[in-house]
């Protein structure tokens, strides 16, 4: 009786014990399983938090370099051809819609109270020929007499031949000397890409055609800033020393000529200062 009795409590143990073994290896891959999905809810987040703000101030920056470029094309109230070409690059190197920040532009110059898109040309022309006026002016009249003063007016493609010669075409008269020189007179707003783009190849190579045909030396009077009227910066070129179309504004510092004096000519040295 006493070895049955003890029988059943021996089995009533075991049976006990042998259930808690198989529930507690459950228990602990359950809560294993819940260390991981928190672990891996905490990187996800980690992660989301990182890239968003690295995003949002990509994308802020791009924003204001492109405020910058676009402020710069609309303060006085005029988009020029550099200003859109400059546009242009930004939109092209940043994958983004020209056509649509072109479209903004012009509706800012709108409310500012800006020139409309085709009132530009008029405007740009208009500054031309301001500049020339400017640059007359500083030819003494004693010593200096104009022989051509080339006009921009064409009609359907038909112009007069001098047209597509240098602006100014000058005689210098002293005692001892007679000479002919000719100035091409370009304002622009401001600077772009580092220098000033001051003719198409084309205009160019024809400049150079002139210089070499007539044997007269040619300048490149160039105003940068304020109007045509008063430009802020003026720059002397001799055609000769220009390579291309553009000029680099390290070149363009090396003539650069005072605003207020009136011109002299050397003419040995064939240099207009």
């Amino acid at each position: 009786m006493i070895l049955m009795i003890m029988g059943v409590l021996c089995f009533t143990v075991g049976y006990v014990l042998y259930s808690s073994s198989k529930k507690t290896p459950e228990t602990g891959k359950q809560a294993s399983n819940n260390n991981n999905t928190a672990r891996t809810s905490v990187a996800s987040t980690d992660t989301n938090s990182s890239t968003t703000p690295s995003r949002a101030s990509q994308g802020t920056f791009s924003a204001n370099e492109l405020e910058k470029i676009v402020s710069m094309a609309i303060a006085d109230g005029v988009l020029t051809p550099n200003e859109r070409n400059l546009i242009k690059d930004f939109a092209n190197s940043r994958g983004l819609n020209y056509s649509v920040i072109i479209h903004d532009v012009e509706k800012k110059i709108a409310k500012s109270g800006g020139l409309a898109e085709t009132e530009i040309v008029d405007v740009n022309k208009r500054q031309g020929d301001d500049f020339e006026k400017f640059i007359v002016q500083r030819f003494d009249k004693k010593y200096f007499k104009i022989k051509e003063w080339a006009g921009d007016k064409y009609v359907n493609g038909t112009y007069a031949e001098t047209t597509q010669n240098p602006d100014l075409l000058l005689e210098l008269r002293t005692r001892s000397e007679t000479a002919q020189l000719a100035v091409e007179c370009k304002w622009r707003n401001n600077f772009y890409k580092n220098g000033i783009l001051f003719a198409t190849p084309d205009q160019f190579k024809r400049y150079q055609g002139f210089e070499k045909q007539r044997n007269i030396p040619v300048f490149i009077a160039i105003g940068v800033g304020g109007s045509g009227a008063k430009p802020e910066q003026l720059f002397i070129v001799p055609l000769r020393k220009i390579k291309s179309n553009f000029i680099s504004s390290s070149v363009l510092q090396r003539y650069q000529k005072k605003l207020t004096t009136d011109f002299y000519y050397d003419v040995q040295a064939e240099a207009l200062r």
